[in-house]
């Protein structure tokens, strides 16, 4: 008789165990959804509610400007002296560079090449505006590869001495405006002109 009552409580015991798992595994299976939704929700919350910034690639960086252009010099970058005349002529001047290359009144240019000297030393640079108008002037020292003038108005006064005959004639004035000069270099009786350069004057 007593081993039927504790077969019975074991076999009691066994089905409260079999019904306390089966309502945890009930339990358990029916929460995963929720929870996940839940985590969904959270994620969703955590996005950023400010929209992107807005696309203003064109604004902050702003397309380069181009530096201006200058006229190229297109000038030789060697010369070589040669005899100084051919059949009784001065050969042509050729320049090198000249420097600066632009400047206002009053500014010093130099000018290097080779044959810058033509009649008994005489060297003559002349600045042609686009008008055809012409500056000269003369360097003051004999030199085949060098020579320096000073950007000035034409015949100032009106009238001018000559550098040999000493005689005092009447010339045009021409004023150096503001523009881009061909410059040349020229021998005795503009038989030759060299290549030329360009000078700006501001």
């Amino acid at each position: 008789m007593n081993n039927q009552k504790g077969f019975a409580n074991i076999v009691l015991i066994v089905l409260v165990v079999i019904l306390a798992g089966a309502l945890g595994y009930v339990i358990l299976v029916k929460k995963p959804a929720p929870v996940e939704q839940s985590q969904t929700n959270n994620l969703q919350n955590t996005e950023p509610t400010t929209p992107p910034p807005a696309n203003n690639s064109v604004s902050q960086n702003p397309p380069a400007t181009k530096p201006p252009v200058t006229p190229s010099q297109s000038l030789p970058t060697t010369c070589v002296d040669e005899t100084h005349t051919v059949g009784g002529k001065d050969l042509p001047a050729v320049i090198t560079s000249i420097s600066p290359t632009s400047g206002t009144v009053g500014t010093k240019v130099e000018i290097r090449g080779c044959n810058l000297a033509g009649f008994e030393g005489d060297q003559i640079a002349i600045f042609e505006r686009s008008d055809g108008k012409k500056l000269t002037f003369y360097g003051s020292v004999y030199n085949e590869k060098m020579m320096t003038v000073t950007v000035a108005d034409n015949c100032p006064t009106g009238s001018e001495t000559g550098r040999y005959s000493g005689i005092t004639s009447s010339c045009e004035t021409i004023q150096a405006l503001p523009g881009t000069y061909r410059v040349y270099v020229i021998t005795w009786g503009d038989e030759f002109k060299s290549n030329s350069a360009t000078f700006t004057v501001k």
